[in-house]
This record gives C-alpha cells, sequence and structure tokens, in this order.
C-alpha cells in the first residue's frame, strides 16, 4: 500500500478501522441511499473477515492454512470496502464531512462533474468453468471490440442465483458482487457444483447508479 492509503495495512489497525466504517454504514444505509443489497455484501464479507481473523488471533489456533484463510478474507473484504466507500462514501453529500472524519476517511470536495446513468449492458464474451467451484466470466461493453469500460463506468455488476428452475425476475437473485475490471469471478461451495447457475450483468457508474 502506499503511504497515502486511508486503509491500514496491519491486521489489528484493518479491523479496528473496518468495525467503525461497516458500523457506520448500517446504521445509516436508509439515510446515506445505500442500497440493501450492498449493505447485505459487505456485511457477509465483513463475518468472513472477522472470523478468520479471530482464529489467527489465537495461538492455539493459529496454523499456516488458518494465516492464508486470513489473508483471502481480507482481500476479498478490502477490495468491496473499497468499492463501497467510492460509490457511496467518498462523494455522497449525504454523508457529512464530520460522519466522514468520525469513520477516520479523507475529506474530499463534494463537487464532481455530472456521471451519466449507464445506458448500454455488457456483452459476456466467455466463461471460464475450469477451476474448481468457480466461474470466470469475461465482459465487455455491448458492440464494442475493445475491453475498455463506458465513460464514467466504475465496473460490471453480476447478480446470480443457484437454481432447479430458470428465474422469472430480476428480483430472485439472491447474489450480487462488482468488479471493476474483466472477467468478474464468482465462487461457489462444495455442496453447489454440478447445478445450474443464472447470471446477469450491468454496468454500474461511479455514482452507484445503473440501469435494470
Amino acid at each position: 500500500m502506499s503511504t497515502t492509503d486511508f486503509i491500514p495495512g496491519a491486521d489489528a489497525q484493518f479491523n479496528t478501522f473496518q468495525s467503525v466504517v461497516v458500523n457506520a454504514v448500517e446504521e445509516n444505509a436508509e439515510l446515506w441511499v445505500i442500497p440493501a443489497d450492498v449493505v447485505a455484501e459487505i456485511a457477509a464479507l465483513r463475518a468472513k473477515w472477522e472470523a478468520a481473523y479471530s482464529v489467527v488471533e489465537n495461538p492455539a489456533t493459529k496454523t499456516s492454512v488458518a494465516v492464508q484463510a486470513k489473508k483471502s478474507a481480507r482481500k476479498a473484504y478490502e477490495k468491496q470496502l473499497r468499492l463501497l466507500l467510492k460509490s457511496y462514501i467518498t462523494y455522497n453529500p449525504k454523508v457529512s464531512d464530520e460522519d466522514k472524519a468520525a469513520m477516520g476517511l479523507p475529506l474530499h470536495k463534494s463537487t464532481r462533474t455530472p456521471v451519466p446513468v449507464p445506458d448500454t449492458v455488457p456483452d459476456v464474451t466467455g466463461i471460464d468453468r475450469n477451476t474448481v467451484r468457480c466461474i470466470s466470466v469475461s465482459f465487455r461493453d455491448s458492440g464494442s471490440d475493445h475491453r475498455a469500460k463506458p465513460a464514467g463506468v466504475q465496473g460490471a455488476v453480476v447478480k446470480w442465483i443457484v437454481s432447479d428452475t430458470p428465474p422469472t425476475s430480476i428480483k430472485v437473485f439472491t447474489n450480487s458482487l462488482l468488479d471493476t475490471k474483466s472477467p468478474i469471478t464468482l465462487d461457489f461451495e462444495e455442496e453447489q457444483r454440478g447445478k445450474v447457475v443464472y447470471f446477469a450483468l450491468a454496468w454500474q457508474n461511479t455514482k452507484g447508479e445503473r440501469e435494470p
């Protein structure tokens, strides 16, 4: 990490930082207009991180496997935490400077050049199933012959569901993930091997807006 990175590098300090930030997000999600699925996703990643961290903090349970699990949990959690802050906190006029200071975040100007709501969709260009319990989905902008994202777009949101029958509405898709670069990787549980997964993608801009 660079010396200007506001997210602490040491695990102990990171654990304190993330707790303060996510507690504030959960308490103020409605006021700050943060979607429920975004809050649920970050809460799930937080739970995985805190569970893995607690294992390595106990000398009796700290093993090389536990340390690797902790590193993987932090990597996934920190990635989404950064996206959450960028999309819904940093330039959100509903989040006051006092709120940001209380969370240990840097202050930025609240005005930005208007960003349009995406009017195109990501096309799926490939699906890689070579890794066990994992699917990598490659994507690019509809009608484009290169991998660059449309102007103002932060990344692609993928929603997915493992189901025995084709879903009839996007509302039933229970999982969601935002990735800023193709491909996007979906991980599954052992008991889901051999089952069918349905997914749908949409572009999301830097303000957290997307088309259905």
